[in-house]
């Protein structure tokens, strides 16, 4: 498998950024509903979905600027409306990357804790305000709810051109793909 992407095919860094993120988002999402719920260790619980909150932000910095450095496969033949669909999900997934941690960030601030990153205290950004962290849970848990959302819509495109459609699509981006230039 290239490091790099080829003309044809996702390179293990991509394929690592993409995988790695899905997990990470899919855990975060998941301690974020559990916050909710569990009040004996719910700072446990919060540090830990903060934590992985700033590494999607941070992870997501870093794969902006890989993309910049690295060309991106051609695209598969397919519908213009799909491919429309494909690129509109990933620039809002890139949006809600961003949007999603500081507005994060600014929640915890406001209950009046302090984000954490695997232990390491960031400084406060702004003082408790119990009425102003009303209308930003709101926000974030909003931008939660069309992130899965996106996330199962980019899960059922990746399924209906395996199976469906019976192209590369999915095996591009998987990290034993055994595509070569010619089966493109």
């Amino acid at each position: 498998m290239p490091v790099l992407n080829k003309n044809y095919t996702y390179g293990f860094v991509s394929i690592l950024f993409h995988w790695l993120m899905a997990i990470i988002l899919i855990v975060t999402f998941v301690l974020g509903l559990n916050l909710e719920h569990n009040f004996q260790y719910y700072y446990e619980v919060l540090m830990l979905h903060n934590s992985l909150g700033i590494l999607i932000f941070l992870l997501a910095i870093i794969r902006v600027c890989w993309k910049w450095v690295n060309i991106k496969p051609d695209p598969l033949p397919s519908k213009r409306i799909f491919m429309k669909l494909a690129t509109l999900i990933h620039v809002f997934f890139y949006i809600l990357f961003f949007l999603i941690p500081i507005t994060g960030y600014l929640l915890t601030n406001l209950q009046g804790d302090t984000v954490s990153f695997f232990g390491n205290f960031f400084p406060d950004i702004l003082s408790k305000n119990i009425d102003l962290k009303y209308y930003i849970h709101i926000i974030h848990e909003a931008l939660g709810k069309i992130i899965l959302i996106m996330f199962i819509l980019h899960v059922i495109g990746a399924l209906y051109h395996h199976y469906y459609l019976k192209d590369n699509t999915l095996k591009r981006i998987m990290f034993f793909n055994k595509i070569k230039a010619n089966q493109e």
